[in-house]
């Protein structure tokens, strides 16, 4: 689904050319439950950016669904990101005093696909928020703003979910549930690319990937996948 050949990401600010990515080489496949790790400053969050088409990559190729899409112009990019891919921050990106049915319709509002409000319950349903459907988005708790935020990007049915630390803001109990979603999103066939600096969060994903340094440095199957019963257990 997914290949990187030897990306490499410079950021310019005048004369100062900061190198973040030092030559990325990986392989997605279709299905994949991926975490990302890495401690701060690793380029993990710039990897991610460049996998779902939030920035551009300095040199090296891209190929997304057998396509190189290592240069496509900022429309394209737009429609890439609107279509493709679903994403999921730390900070919710919700909009403020709107309820949950509006945020998650909202990448409707930027698609050519006509509207249709029982994609927007489905998507809602999907994670287990239909009794607070009409509730504004700041009578929510964190778990609850994280979930509204997972169907959001579930709304436009993407082919691949990106999740940027989507534990960071929560407390154990919410993290547990936002993961449990994630984790049944991949056993029904969605590719999901986690980035986190916690190993216990990144125990939900089949394969770990490990960057330092703007370089990959490990890339391991998850022999120790937190499974159902330890989610159900954990969230009792």
């Amino acid at each position: 689904m997914i290949e990187l050949k030897d990306v490499h990401k410079d950021f310019i600010n005048g004369d100062v050319v900061t190198k973040v990515l030092h030559g990325v080489s990986l392989k997605i496949g279709r299905g994949e439950f991926l975490a990302i790790m890495g401690p701060s400053g690793s380029g993990k969050s710039t990897l991610m950016h460049i996998l779902g088409f939030l920035d551009t990559l300095s040199s090296g190729q891209y190929f997304f669904n057998n396509k190189d899409v290592s240069s496509l112009d900022d429309d394209t990019l737009a429609q890439y990101r609107n279509k493709k891919v679903g994403f999921v921050f730390q900070s919710f990106n919700l909009l403020p005093k709107t309820t949950v049915w509006e945020n998650v319709r909202l990448p409707l509002l930027y698609s050519n696909e006509k509207m249709d409000s029982r994609i927007i319950d489905e998507a809602i349903k999907s994670v287990g928020l239909e009794h607070r459907r009409d509730h504004l988005s700041n009578q929510l708790s964190g778990g609850e703003k994280q979930r509204v935020a997972i169907a959001r990007a579930l709304v436009n049915k993407p082919d691949i979910i990106f999740a940027d630390e989507p534990t960071g803001n929560l407390d154990s109990k919410s993290g547990i549930a936002i993961m449990s979603i994630l984790a049944e999103l991949s056993k029904v066939g969605k590719t999901v690319v986690l980035v986190t600096h916690e190993s216990t969060t990144a125990r939900y994903a089949n394969r770990i990937i490990t960057i330092r340094d703007g370089l990959i440095v490990g890339d391991d199957k998850n022999t120790s996948i937190i499974r159902t019963e330890e989610i159900n257990g954990q969230l009792k």
